[in-house]
Order: structure tokens, then C-alpha cells, then sequence
């Protein structure tokens, strides 16, 4: 059932009982509310009028009685004697002598209801009198009756005009409802532009902006949704595009030292020197250990950033392991120079340092013979530049960071490196939130500059690449 009719058929219910009640007890209250209110009026006049006859002379309370009867007719006064004799009112004849009558008044219509009130007293000659008050109600079963006959006419008129109020009350009332459902159901298509009316103050506009507050929030949990999903599709696409880039290398050198295994196995050219072959297959497995340990560094990312954050110095972690490549420096007679100011950050200690281990190694792998290699920590900046022996162009430095990625001068490996150096810092310092920065420093130096927290304000337009 619909809420209009459930409405209408309710409120109209509820006006035919409350008339069937008002008149039900009008019915039957009306009778004995009128006999309380008569009663009550004749006891009281009865009391004033007996007031002020007691301590008067037979003739005088005659007189009084007499002018009250003039002026009101509501009670029937006689004064009797103590035989029962009555004094007031007489009836005289025409002789020396009275009649002296006993008098039982009556009412003329035999539906009227008497009642009778008396007190006895003493006059002030001497006699015992009794004042008697006789009283009408009048019936009330007409104006009952009246009422039962009224009742239908009554009834009819209360539903015809109230129905007709709750009928339009129904349709205004419910017409807010309705909007709300027919909002709702468009929300199922989950359009942005979609939302409740919201009018008054009432429970039924607290309903409405609820459930706009609660598309809203539908709509931005959906959204949030859909950009996760989008980036763990992207993630997926990454893996994929990594693990397709790391066959291809793993693929070639496994191919090439399966080849000189079968030259030395059947002993063909030169590769019946098998000592020469055998120590280029285990350089060979050395670069691809490397490799391995490389991305099995990469897959723990994931797995172990976000656990073991902390907060730390890191003027003190450099200081700890810096000792290292001053020696590697001496022996390949760089100038290494390193300044270090205090700093704090939050982070993974381990995979921070290992990003900045491989900034270093960079360094030492690329520049040029005798030059300079300079590890800079001060004004919120960490700052790895060195001499390099070829810089970059705008090209290369876009793609430095890809995994695999070698410049043209470096692709005979000679310093060993596995080509992910770069893109396992890539990837620490953005689980890290961190900017950076890579570029060319007077067309001889490269330098990589880390923006720790506070001074994301300071990068620059140069010929880098930011990410």
C-alpha cells in the first residue's frame, strides 16, 4: 500500500473515532453534569434565602418569601408549621377564618424531575417552621436524543472535510518522499551531478542530506577505488614490462656461455684453452649473480619499506660508511671530498643508504681518471656530483632510470654494473616521498641531488630530470 492512501485511510480512521468519542460522552455525561450544576445552584439559593428568613417573625418570612418568589421561580418555597400546617403560602376566604390547607405541590408535566430541600428553625415568636424548597430539573434526554440523531450527520460531515484535509496533507507530505526515491534510483547509475532535494527542517530533510552525504562519500570511495585499481593495474604492467626486460638479460649472456661450454666440451678453435674460457664464464656468472641479487633486492622493497621506518641522523649513517669509498678513492686516485651537516629524516635506514651506496658507486664507475667526486649533506640537500668522463644528454638522462638501461659507451659492462643501480634508488626514494633530481653541472659534471622533506621548495629548472 502506498504511504498517500496508507496515510489518508489512517487520518481518516482517526476523526471518525475521536467524533465517535466526543459524542459518546456527551451522551452520556451531559445528564448527570447538568443535575451536578442545577443541584449545586438550587443548594446555594436555598442557603441564602434560608439565611435570611431564620430569626424573622411568621408574617415577615411570608413577606420575604413572597417578594423572592416575584423576582425568581427557580424553587418552590413553603413554610409549615411544626403539625405540618402550611403558613406560606395561605389561602384566605372572605370570612373571619382562614382555610388552612396541606399542600403537596406538583409539577404539571410529569417528565420534569423534583427534588426538595428543608431545614427547620425557630421564628422570633416562638414557632417551630420548617422552609421547604422544591426544585424542577428539567429532562435531558431530549438534547440526548437530539445528539443520537445529530451523530450521522455529524460523522459524515467531520469525515467528508477531514478526509479531504488528510488527503491533501497526504499527497503534500509524501510528495518530499517521493523526490528522495526518484533521486535515489538515479543514484544507482552513480552520476556525479545526483543529489536529494533538500527542503525544511524536518526528519524528512535530515533523511535527504544523509543520503547525499552518503553518495558523496560513495562516489569519492569509488573514485579512490578506481585510482587504485588504475595503479595496481600500472604496477602489474611495470612487473610484467621487468620480468620480460630481465630474461632478455639473463638470456644472452646464459646463451653465450652455453656456447663456449660446447666449443670447450668438443674442443673447437680456441676454445680448446679452456682455463681462458673457464675464467670468462665465471665473469660471466659473476655479472649475472649480481644481477639476481639485484632484483631480489628490487622484490623486497614491497615487503619490507613501509615496516621499518624510523627517524635518524643521517650525517651519522654516512659518517658510519663513508670510510669505505675514501679508500676505494685513494687507491683510484679520485679526490674525494665530503661535507656532511646534521640532518634528520624518517625513514627505512637500510634502503636509504643503499640508494645513496648506489649514487656512489655511480660516481666512482663514471668519472673520469684523477677527477673529483664530491658527497655533499647541508641545507636540507643530499648532493652526489662527480667529474664524469662523458656526460649526458637530455635523452639519456629521461632514460637513466629505466631498469636495464645502459648509455651506448657503457654497454661492454666493463665496470661491472648490471644496468638497475639507478632504478632500484628510483624506486627507494619514491616509496620514500622523496624528490629528486639528476643533471649536467658546467657540461663536465653530473650531479644527483636528494630533496629531503623540508626543502621541497628548492628545486630548480636546470637540465635535469625531476621525478
Amino acid at each position: 500500500m502506498k504511504i498517500v492512501k496508507k496515510n489518508f485511510l489512517l487520518t481518516t480512521f482517526i476523526i471518525f473515532v475521536v467524533v465517535t468519542i466526543v459524542l459518546s460522552t456527551l451522551y452520556f455525561a451531559m445528564p448527570v453534569y447538568y443535575q451536578q450544576v442545577k443541584g449545586g445552584e438550587a443548594q446555594r439559593e436555598f442557603a441564602q434565602v434560608a439565611k435570611q428568613v431564620k430569626g424573622k417573625s411568621s408574617q415577615e418570612i411570608s413577606e420575604l418569601l413572597s417578594n423572592y418568589s416575584k423576582k425568581s421561580n427557580q424553587i418552590w418555597f413553603t413554610l409549615l408549621a411544626k403539625d405540618n400546617t402550611i403558613l406560606y403560602p395561605a389561602l384566605e376566604t372572605n370570612g373571619e377564618s382562614s382555610l388552612q390547607l396541606t399542600i403537596v405541590p406538583t409539577i404539571a408535566n410529569s417528565n420534569y424531575e423534583s427534588k426538595t430541600l428543608s431545614e427547620s428553625f425557630r421564628t422570633s415568636d416562638g414557632k417551630e417552621v420548617v422552609l421547604r424548597g422544591e426544585y424542577s430539573l428539567q429532562p435531558v434526554s431530549d438534547a440526548s436524543r437530539i445528539l443520537l440523531n445529530l451523530y450521522p450527520f455529524v460523522l459524515f460531515l467531520s469525515l467528508s472535510l477531514g478526509g479531504l484535509a488528510a488527503y491533501l496533507y497526504s499527497r503534500t507530505s509524501s510528495q518530499r518522499i517521493k523526490d528522495i526515491s526518484s533521486s535515489t534510483r538515479q543514484m544507482t547509475s552513480l552520476l556525479p551531478d545526483v543529489s536529494c532535494q533538500v527542503k525544511g527542517h524536518d526528519e524528512i530533510a535530515d533523511l535527504a542530506q544523509d543520503i547525499n552525504h552518503l553518495y558523496a562519500n560513495l562516489l569519492t570511495s569509488m573514485e579512490a577505488l578506481r585510482l587504485e585499481n588504475e595503479k595496481v593495474a600500472e604496477s602489474e604492467r611495470e612487473k610484467a614490462e621487468f620480468l620480460r626486460m630481465t630474461s632478455h638479460e639473463l638470456k644472452t649472456p646464459i646463451t653465450s656461455m652455453m656456447g663456449m661450454i660446447d666449443g670447450m666440451i668438443y674442443g673447437v678453435g680456441d676454445f680448446k684453452d679452456r682455463d681462458k674460457y673457464l675464467q670468462k664464464c665465471r665473469e660471466i656468472l659473476e655479472e649475472q649473480s649480481g644481477l639476481v641479487q639485484s632484483i631480489l633486492a628490487i622484490s623486497k622493497l614491497e615487503m619490507t619499506m613501509e615496516t621499518e621506518r624510523e627517524i635518524f641522523s643521517l650525517k651519522d649513517l654516512l659518517e658510519a660508511n663513508i670510510s669505505t669509498y675514501k679508500v676505494l678513492a685513494d687507491l683510484k686516485h679520485y679526490q674525494f671530498n665530503v661535507q656532511l651537516s646534521e640532518t634528520k629524516v624518517r625513514g627505512n635506514k637500510t634502503y636509504l643508504l643503499k640508494a645513496i651506496k648506489n649514487l656512489i658507486d655511480n660516481a666512482f664507475h663514471y668519472t673520469v681518471e684523477g677527477g673529483e667526486i664530491l658527497v655533499r649533506l647541508e641545507d636540507g640537500m643530499l648532493i652526489v656530483e662527480n667529474e664524469a668522463e662523458r656526460v649526458l644528454d637530455e635523452s639519456q638522462i629521461q632514460q637513466i632510470f629505466q631498469p636495464f638501461y645502459r648509455p651506448d659507451y657503457s654497454r661492454n659492462r666493463k665496470d661491472g654494473g648490471t644496468g638497475l643501480g639507478l632504478f632500484i634508488v628510483q624506486q627507494i626514494l619514491e616509496k620514500h616521498h622523496l624528490t629528486y633530481r639528476f643533471e649536467v653541472v658546467e657540461n663536465r659534471w653530473m650531479r644527483f641531488t636528494i630533496f629531503l622533506p623540508q626543502t621541497e621548495q628548492m628545486r630548480v629548472g636546470q637540465k635535469s630530470v625531476i621525478r
